[in-house]
């Protein structure tokens, strides 16, 4: 797949025309790579891979329009400063993780474009199938956990910090505190739902028996699971390998937040 990737993001790329633009393109790229943890980080948050971005740090190519779009939404500057640098150099401050942004004008307009609406999961016994779409919310009748119906979050905020693509993300509430202290009871998550299968360990919303559950959970190399609860109160699962087909996977907790007790 990272091939296929990287042969697309070659052929929407091109060499610049002048070697004096080059260099200048190539140090706006520097000062903004100057804010992130590093140049992979910032590649997967504007959607492209990091062998292409790398390419463009040391002046082989040039990103296509669709792509410099991207990167100045991902990175929070100007598309004409990052094009062709007009208007002065943005400002950036720490936002208190180490990535460091651009402070945003308080007169702006907010760019909803740019925004994504996370529907609740929805109620308990939900089935894998259930699982609503991208920017949909549940009608009222719908009874929630809690009055929390849908969640709006920044698109590079969700590719930047959860590492996945925006489109894939929902929103739920954890009911109780078999996963405590990790996640603790109503506790918001963001589950990436494009995660249906256990491929790699990780902590997962599984329907088992009709019951929505969240285990962290141990793939074994003979493809049994073991169902573990961060909560020691609860004794760990073990699933053998016939048995794995039964469980549905809602998705992959990518993300938790909740109130400081």
């Amino acid at each position: 797949m990272s091939r296929l990737r990287d042969a697309v993001d070659q052929n929407s790329d091109h060499l610049p025309a002048n070697g004096a633009d080059k260099l200048a393109f190539v140090h706006r790229l520097q000062i903004i790579l100057a804010h992130w943890p590093s140049a992979d980080r910032l590649a997967r948050a504007m959607g492209v891979s990091p062998s292409a971005f790398r390419k463009w740090l040391k002046g082989e190519a040039e990103p296509s329009r669709e792509r410099l779009i991207a990167l100045a939404h991902a990175a929070g500057v100007g598309v004409a400063w990052l094009a062709e640098g007009e208007g002065s150099e943005p400002s950036f401050d720490s936002n208190g993780t180490g990535r460091r942004r651009r402070l945003p004008n308080p007169d702006d307009e907010p760019d909803w474009s740019q925004f994504v609406i996370l529907p609740n999961h929805g109620p308990a016994n939900v089935s894998a199938g259930d699982v609503p779409n991208r920017g949909t919310i549940r009608s009222a009748s719908v009874q929630m956990p809690v009055p929390m119906r849908y969640l709006a979050v920044q698109q590079d905020w969700a590719r930047q910090e959860c590492g996945v693509d925006p489109a894939h993300l929902v929103l739920d509430v954890a009911a109780d505190d078999s996963m405590a202290p990790t996640i603790k009871p109503r506790d918001t998550m963001l589950l990436d739902t494009a995660e249906r299968k256990i491929a790699s360990n990780g902590i997962y919303m599984l329907n088992i028996d009709g019951q929505r559950q969240i285990r962290r959970v141990q793939l074994r190399h003979d493809g049994s699971l073991v169902l573990i609860s961060d909560n020691q109160a609860y004794h760990p699962d073990f699933v053998e390998n016939e048995s794995v087909p039964a469980i549905g996977v809602l998705g992959r907790v990518v993300w938790v937040g909740g109130p400081v007790s």
